[in-house]
């Protein structure tokens, strides 16, 4: 049976993986957290600027599918949410990793893959991330497959198979985004421009550990509040 998770449901599972294997300590998340996380501008494709009221229902429901779990608060304390995505695949964290990355970033290479997943677990090569999604491919139920190579791409790219993915001129146009833009006859293509893999990085890590600074602070400003 065919997994058939929303845009908005793809984006926050995403989230709750790539948070709870980069920010532990903030883990599960707070619905604030994962509205952050949903409208976060690094390592996000497409850009989503989603209210509480969105996340709220498409919580409830992932929770009916068993995709997501509610954390009951203790008194004072904010509720929060977990991921069930290693239970509902079957797969082990690696494959979440770049699970993950797919559902928040969309199709991808191999190679980028390894350098965008490196954050939430270590990759030996290119090659060592095209076995895992090999695999994921080859379940009887797939969970990626791999698309046809495109116009101006260099490597074909993977897509998840969770949910609706993007329509193929959607990926023509991002292959030409990443590739750079293709230049009009007798003229030249403008230099394409790469963020710094390990800048992304350290942006994305920061942005994560402000959003678990201001839950805490809502927290404690709630606990005075009782007191």
């Amino acid at each position: 049976m065919a997994i058939d998770l929303d845009k908005l449901e793809q984006r926050i599972v995403g989230v709750l993986i790539e948070k709870q294997l980069t920010v532990p300590d903030s883990y599960p998340l707070t619905l604030n957290a994962l509205v952050s996380g949903c409208n976060q501008k690094s390592n996000r494709d497409p850009f989503m600027a989603v209210e509480d009221y969105d996340v709220e229902g498409a919580l409830r429901s992932l929770m009916d599918k068993g995709w997501v779990t509610r954390h009951e608060p203790i008194t004072g304390r904010t509720m929060r949410y977990a991921q069930e995505a290693r239970s509902q695949l079957g797969v082990e964290v690696e494959d979440l990793a770049l699970l993950s990355e797919l559902l928040c970033r969309g199709p991808q290479a191999a190679g980028a893959l390894k350098t965008r997943a490196s954050r939430m677990r270590h990759f030996d090569s290119p090659g060592a991330v095209e076995d895992r999604l090999r695999g994921l491919a080859d379940r009887p139920v797939p969970y990626v497959e791999l698309l046809p190579l495109q116009p101006r791409e260099r490597q074909a790219r993977w897509q998840h198979l969770l949910g609706k993915a993007a329509a193929p001129a959607d990926l023509i146009e991002e292959a030409a985004r990443e590739d750079g833009a293709s230049a009009m006859p007798g003229t030249t293509a403008a230099p394409r421009v790469v963020a710094d893999p390990p800048l992304a990085e350290r942006v994305a890590a920061l942005e994560a550990e402000l959003a678990a600074l201001r839950e805490r602070l809502e927290e404690l400003e709630r606990e005075a509040g009782l007191s």
